[in-house]
């Protein structure tokens, strides 16, 4: 649902000039502009993994809905608590298809309503004393000039709900998606590219960005770091040395006494006596 989020952004941008009327065509055609640039950019990385995957009906990464399928057909070497990733892709797309004509109801009702002048621009003072403006949906004047537009009015004020319940549903799902994907096509930065996507409108340049990356699942990913991990780990035991290859049981820190094999003397030789040291007992003159 990039484009409505592209749309609602030109949207608040343009209510930040005062005094300008909100102009709906405008929001429309800079957010359908960016939409289709993300858009394009998510087609060429499906189609690019699909063709090195040797995925079947590629066709699909170019049509709206069915991408959002094929992001599931893609990433299905990981799952969902062992639910088939395109089972849920399925879901995830027939939710989008539901909210896209939900969302395009909404707007033909504001632009209804727009062009029958059914908004009245007011400004508010704010507590810090600034000045703002707001343009206000005017329902008595609708109610009883404009009966054939009830339906306008009633998108209006009570469709938006519906679509924020609709929308919670789809973003939970897309979310399972694209943890699926991502961690299918860059395992090692899954989390922050899902929350990337999930939070600002470039779901198409993150796909776009893994596009060469080769397939692996989770788990794989895994075991070849904890490989990696345990070749830096007897690399190191390489270069510096085990303290312990003398095998089990013997201390590594155990030395030759008195001269042994290894040429080491006795460190208190000079305490020792008879034939051991050679030394003068410490103690002989204490002794009877």
């Amino acid at each position: 649902m990039d484009f409505f989020e592209y749309t609602d952004l030109t949207r608040q941008i343009l209510d930040l000039f005062p005094g300008e009327r909100l102009e709906f065509w405008v929001s429309m055609i800079v957010g359908g502009a960016c939409f289709l640039i993300v858009y394009i950019f998510q087609s060429i990385g499906l189609y690019t993994i699909a063709r090195r995957e040797g995925f079947n009906h590629r066709w699909m990464a170019f049509l709206p809905f069915f991408n959002t399928y094929y992001l599931g057909v893609c990433g299905q070497k990981n799952r969902f608590f062992n639910i088939d990733t395109k089972k849920i892709a399925i879901a995830a797309a027939i939710t989008e298809a539901v909210l896209f004509a939900m969302y395009t109801l909404f707007y033909v009702a504001l632009a209804t309503l727009e062009a029958n002048n059914l908004f009245e621009t007011v400004s508010r003072v704010g507590e810090a004393g600034e000045t703002a403006t707001e343009n206000i949906f005017l329902p008595d004047s609708f109610a009883s000039d404009h009966p054939a537009l009830a339906w306008a009015g009633w998108c209006y004020n009570y469709l938006d709900i519906i679509l924020g319940i609709v929308e919670l549903v789809y973003l939970f799902i897309l979310v399972v998606i694209l943890n699926c994907f991502f961690q299918t096509y860059s395992a090692k930065h899954y989390f922050l590219f899902t929350l990337a996507c999930i939070f600002f409108p470039i779901q198409g340049i993150m796909v776009f960005v893994v596009r060469n990356n080769r397939a692996m699942s989770y788990s794989e990913y895994v075991r070849r770091m904890q490989e990696q991990a345990y070749m830096r780990y007897r690399n190191q035991q390489n270069a510096y040395g085990n303290p312990y290859e003398r095998g089990y049981g013997n201390d590594p820190y155990e030395t030759p006494r008195g001269g042994g094999t290894d040429g080491n003397d006795e460190p208190f030789s000079e305490y020792g006596s008879g034939k051991d040291g050679g030394g003068d007992d410490p103690f002989d003159e204490f002794k009877n």
